[in-house]
């Protein structure tokens, strides 16, 4: 089955140095179908459009400088239009793999959301594993050795945390952002 297209949003705030290395990142990803969108500061937005360019990357770049990066990744919704939309944080390096990794699952139509490990700076050690959240906002890890499709339950959900999720576009809308 063909990939579905993506939109990758990237929410930066006064971190210009850890974008560029992000952006190198998602410029080498093997995924055949997304687009990028750069939600950021002035002058980090200044500096990644400089970048796109000199590197012929297409790409939509929001300046929006406020402290709240909910209402920073709605604006990169508002702009999507791959079917599935993922989020990795500015100070993020993803591998080349990622995208087509995350957007894997989503070759089942029943598969609203997913995500990822994400490796500590150290390129080692973890920094987050797979979690369910239960109604009391406590994380109980999850010991996943392989990619796995879970369903969430009345009492636990899978958590996805914000570095390194995917999500339908279509229900992410539907309720809001």
């Amino acid at each position: 089955m063909a990939a579905l297209p993506a939109s990758v949003i990237v929410v930066s705030r006064h971190r210009p140095e850890a974008l560029q290395r992000c952006l190198m990142a998602l410029f080498q990803q093997d995924h055949p179908d997304f687009e990028l969108i750069v939600i950021a500061d002035p002058q980090a937005a200044a500096a990644a459009e400089a970048t796109l360019r000199r590197f012929g990357q297409p790409a939509r770049v929001q300046a929006f400088d406020e402290a709240n990066i909910s209402a920073a990744r709605n604006l990169g919704l508002i702009r999507a239009a791959g079917q599935v939309v993922a989020f990795i944080d500015d100070d993020a390096v993803a591998e080349p793999s990622w995208l087509s990794r995350l957007t894997a699952a989503f070759a089942d139509p029943a598969v609203t959301a997913a995500t990822g490990f994400v490796r500590g700076r150290n390129g080692i050690s973890y920094q987050w594993r797979a979690a369910e959240v239960d109604r009391m906002a406590q994380d109980h890890p999850l010991d996943i050795a392989a990619p796995s499709l879970r369903q969430g339950s009345p009492v636990r959900a899978v958590k996805t945390t914000g570095t390194n999720c995917a999500f339908r576009l279509a229900p992410l809308l539907a309720i809001g952002g």
